[in-house]
């Protein structure tokens, strides 16, 4: 669904499927939720309600948006703020460069197609991943 996000004197179309919010919900069984988005907590206050989110999610901060060489300019903190934390990443703008920062038996960097964004397949993958993992209900400490 097509919506139009204004906050001040900013505009931003979104398309926002509904099913996202259930498929995630689903997925905080597993794991805690974490916005690591450009919005900032801007995504508690205005993308949390489209998606029946709580208002109340972590949040990644960025010092810095520098482009970088290779791979995406969230990816050292990203990198920092999970640690050796079990976790998925899912994001559009990353790739195969993203994933050397991580550890690859229980920390998963998932690309997302940004012209169609998640997908069933997408979700499915994210749950076959985990499905026999230990990490299960392990709860993310807050970021110091």
């Amino acid at each position: 669904m097509r919506h139009e996000i204004v906050e001040g004197e900013r505009t931003w179309v979104v398309r926002i499927n509904p099913q996202h919010g259930v498929e995630l919900n689903a997925l905080a069984g597993t794991f805690d939720l974490v916005w690591a988005t450009s919005w900032e907590h801007g995504a508690n206050r205005l993308l949390s309600p489209l998606l029946g989110l709580p208002s109340d999610l972590p949040t990644i901060l960025w010092p810095d948006r520098t482009p970088v060489p290779r791979g995406s300019w969230k990816t050292p903190y990203v990198a920092d703020w999970v640690g050796d934390r079990p976790f998925v990443w899912i994001d559009d703008d990353v790739d195969s460069d993203d994933e050397r920062f991580f550890h690859r038996d229980h920390q998963l960097v998932h690309q997302v197609d940004p012209r169609t964004g998640m997908t069933a397949t997408d979700f499915a993958a994210i749950r076959a991943w985990a499905d026999g993992k230990s990490f299960a209900g392990k709860a993310i400490p807050p970021h110091p």
